[in-house]
């Protein structure tokens, strides 16, 4: 994640780092240790840049001011500073407003096919092209900027007038050609139509580039006329060691007491020469906190204290005081050998900020996601702060939004309070459908409320039941019948798996178009769970039309999002497609037998285990599937619609079709197929608690060690060993 830090930006110059060097750009640095340095545009110079390579440093430096045409280009790269060709190089550019950094070569093979796949490419690796946009900048405003990386650790640092940003580069190598061709531009100029603009390091020359990293949409940079322009390339990385540095409250801390604190805290700027120790030069810290941060316009800067204390231990400590709600920056300026405050001598810090606990509660604890069976009970918790007495209220989300009433006797809110922390409970008894839905917490003080993160309340049920006995009625309740693309003939109506326990099945051989689809649902809209189970005796065949035999499937007919098909193919295979068409099926010991009768499933856990199912037995897993969950029709004995007519019916009788909004377990989809067919089957043919179990019988006992012992003592060493 990009990690911003703001700077304090003196109005004539940016304050120096180093009680040695006044880098104009660049904090402790030493301008004279630039290998180019340039106070005019330039274009493809090929005379000044000598090799980076064993180093893997490299640091490009850039003053100018930019137009708004300058920063508001969003189909191509603006230059700025860089140096390189077409295999290798380095450069900082302005896309869309963002400063960009790019890379070719950084992996120590050569850029020429480098392939940036967005704006946030920070992997090296392979194909060796890298672009990350690392911070605004703003137009008629003087900028300057410098972009420093260490390809050997892949540490990128950025400064833009003041806020510096840091970034890891992944894949870089140290020995590297940094520099490319080493042919330099700053700004660069409109060429001749006939000279073009040439090659340039960063930047995408093939493979189809995003259009704001792409060599052929490079412009140079307009700047506002008359205004001055610098750029530098160094052979050096900068060290954020020798700044002011461990500020307590930390950079960018949140929820900050401001009962708990009442000091800003911070060590000493390092020494150059061991930056584990602080400065000796330090002779004291000017300290300035501010209640307002403008990164466009310093000017904006509200002060909220200033002062300065004496170099003495660390960590140093600055008595402050902050309100509930408040904002605050604050910069350490280390005085060196007792300079004056704002003396290009001293090393300006970085502008540090973090937030006080807002005035509001704070929550620290949402409630999780809950799904139990009708007339079960489930507590959702919660937990929040506050600096003044709070009150709590449950709400289910929804347009309007409801408030939880507590008189309801299958309702219960609890509330305790210790000092500043608050929990809360809500427990719903007697589950119904009804309940379903998603609930938060709402805390509130006299300053105004805060909403926990919404959980969803899910009621496990069977969600559709087609047991298909002369029609297509949903058995389950919930009203989901079935509406078949052509009416079934008479002849379709046949026996079902066991006529005594589960009465008729449907045929779809005489007329395969007679399979039927329901209205449009979301099949667990709470649960995130799924299971589909149905007995099948398929013919072997595949309709003319269609690629694969439709069991059961939730489709759009307009070609739109899917969210899942199970199938079998045509080679006998039980399949799932998951909505990228990735389908995934059960191993060939299993594949669907024709003509005879089968039971088969699938599973969908909230975790995004995919699990498969044939006549009782777990067969296959899949650890990464997780289905769509559109509102879109179920298919009932085929695979979705095409122009109004059902596509891929599965040619076979079809029996006890049943969907769940619940994982179903092992044992659950077990007793199914046990209830028809009553006989011992494996559940689990591939456990690894099976994994001794020689003879085949799905248990491990003394026939297995019977059979191990046969093969006990056999030895092929030469020469044979007693």
């Amino acid at each position: 994640m990009m990690k911003i830090y703001k700077f304090f930006i003196l109005i004539v110059c940016l304050s120096v780092a180093s009680a040695s060097f006044a880098g104009d750009i660049v904090p402790g640095f030493d301008d004279a240790d630039a290998i180019v340095d340039y106070s005019e545009r330039q274009l493809q110079n090929s005379d000044d840049m000598t090799a980076i390579a064993d180093s893997g440093l490299i640091t490009l430096t850039a003053k100018f001011t930019p137009t708004e045409a300058d920063t508001t280009k969003t189909d191509g790269p603006v230059i700025v500073t860089e140096v390189g060709g077409s295999n290798y190089g380095t450069g900082i550019f302005i896309c869309d407003g963002m400063l960009t950094f790019g890379s070719k070569g950084a992996n120590g093979s050569g850029g020429g096919n480098a392939v940036v796949e967005s704006l946030n490419d920070t992997d090296a690796s392979g194909d060796g092209g890298v672009a990350v946009a690392l911070g605004p900048v703003y137009p008629n405003i003087e900028t300057r900027l410098f972009v420093s990386f260490n390809s050997g650790t892949g540490e990128l640092i950025a400064m833009i007038n003041g806020r510096l940003y840091t970034e890891t580069i992944t894949g870089s190598v140290q020995v590297t050609n940094l520099a490319g061709n080493r042919t330099v531009s700053v700004l660069g100029w409109v060429p001749d139509p006939e000279d073009g603009y040439g090659v340039f390091g960063g930047l995408n020359n093939s493979n189809n580039p995003p259009a704001l990293v792409d060599q052929a949409n490079v412009v140079a940079m307009e700047a506002v006329p008359g205004t001055p322009i610098r750029g530098q390339i160094f052979e050096d990385a900068v060290n954020p060691d020798l700044w002011p540095r461990n500020p307590v409250p930390a950079n960018g801390e949140i929820n900050v007491d401001p009962a708990a604190v009442t000091t800003l805290q911070f060590d000493t700027a390092g020494d150059p020469a061991d930056p584990a120790n602080p400065n000796p030069d330090v002779t004291g810290h000017f300290v300035t906190a501010y209640s307002t941060f403008d990164p466009a316009d310093p000017n904006n800067n509200v002060e909220a204290l200033s002062a300065f204390v004496p170099a003495g231990s660390d960590p140093v400590q600055v008595p402050f005081t902050f309100e509930l709600g408040d904002e605050v920056y604050w910069q350490v300026e280390e005085q060196i050998n007792n300079a004056a405050e704002g003396s290009e001598e001293n090393i300006a810090g970085p502008i540090w900020h973090f937030e006080a606990l807002p005035a509001i509660p704070v929550i620290t604890d949402s409630p999780d996601d809950q799904a139990d069976f009708s007339g079960e009970q489930i507590t959702f918790n919660a937990a929040f702060t506050s600096k003044t007495a709070a009150s709590v209220e449950w709400v289910k989300a929804g347009d309007p939004e409801t408030i939880v009433d507590d008189s309801d006797a299958d309702i219960t809110i609890g509330v305790s309070q210790h000092g500043d922390s608050y929990t809360s409970s809500l427990s719903v008894a007697n589950l119904e459908k009804a309940d379903q839905g998603e609930y938060f917490c709402r805390a509130s003080n006299a300053e105004g409320s805060a909403d926990s993160d919404s959980a969803m309340l899910g009621v496990k049920r069977m969600i559709g039941y087609w047991p298909l006995d002369g029609d297509y009625t949903d058995a389950s309740g919930e009203g989901l019948d079935a509406d078949p693309n052509l009416a079934p003939l008479p002849e379709q109506w046949v026996d079902g798996v066991d006529p005594a326990k589960t009465g008729q099945g449907f045929d779809t051989v005489p007329e395969p178009l007679a399979a039927a689809a329901t209205e449009p649902i979301v099949p667990a809209p709470y649960t995130e769970e799924l299971t589909v189970s149905l007995w099948v005796k398929w013919t072997g065949d595949i309709v003319p039309s269609g690629g694969l035999a439709g069991l059961i499937c939730s489709s759009d007919p307009d070609g739109g999002e899917n969210n899942w098909f199970f199938d079998i193919q045509p080679d006998g295979q039980l399949t799932v497609n998951t909505p990228g068409y990735v389908q995934w099926g059960v191993p060939q010991d299993y594949y669907i037998t024709p003509g005879e009768w089968m039971h088969v499933a699938f599973v969908n856990d909230a975790d995004q285990t995919g699990r498969l199912y044939v006549n009782g037995s777990l067969v296959q897993t899949n650890d990464d599937f997780m289905r769509s969950k559109f509102e879109q029709r179920v298919y009932i004995m085929c695979v979705g619609e095409t122009d109004g007519q059902l596509g891929n019916p599965g040619l076979g009788v079809f029996d006890e079709i049943k969907m769940y909004n619940y994982a179903l377990t092992n044992e659950q989809i077990a007793q199914q197929y046990y209830d028809i067919m009553g006989e011992d089957f494996c559940t689990d043919p591939y456990s690894e608690s099976l994994k001794y179990d020689f003879n085949g019988d799905c248990k491990v006992n003394l026939a297995d060690l019977a059979m191990f012992a046969l093969d006990w003592n056999e030895s092929n060493l030469y020469p044979q060993l007693d």
